[in-house]
């Protein structure tokens, strides 16, 4: 990453003693970060609450916006629970999958065309 960069950051509760070192570095890169934080039990209560339109939801201008503006993706993959969705209906998480298919293809090609990184 380099100066004026903009670096979205999605991590998770559980990871949180990532958080403070992994802006400073990209801070002192020069770059814009973007930090996602994302607590613990919120996907399972958010399926636990939502109606299906809800689910299906599609916040197209934050998510294309985001994807526009985004030269590097850092994801971090962490669960406290890796069973935390067991009991909610399939139905319902492939609905959700399905309504961000293409936000998904947006980030892919934008990768694809070498504007964007992604770091699992």
């Amino acid at each position: 990453m380099k100066k004026d960069d903009v670096v979205f950051v999605q991590i998770p509760e559980c990871a949180k003693a990532f958080y403070l070192p992994l802006q400073k570095s990209i801070l002192e890169a020069g770059a814009h970060p973007i930090m996602e934080y994302l607590p613990d039990g919120v996907a399972k209560h958010f399926f636990d609450h939502a109606n299906d339109d809800q689910i299906v939801f599609y916040p197209n201008h934050l998510l294309h916006g985001k994807v526009e503006q985004m030269t590097h993706v850092i994801s971090i993959i962490a669960e406290v629970d890796k069973y935390e969705l067991k009991d909610i209906d399939p139905k319902k998480l492939a609905a959700r999958m399905h309504s961000r298919k293409e936000y998904k293809e947006k980030r892919m090609k934008k990768e694809m065309d070498g504007k964007m990184t992604r770091t699992l």
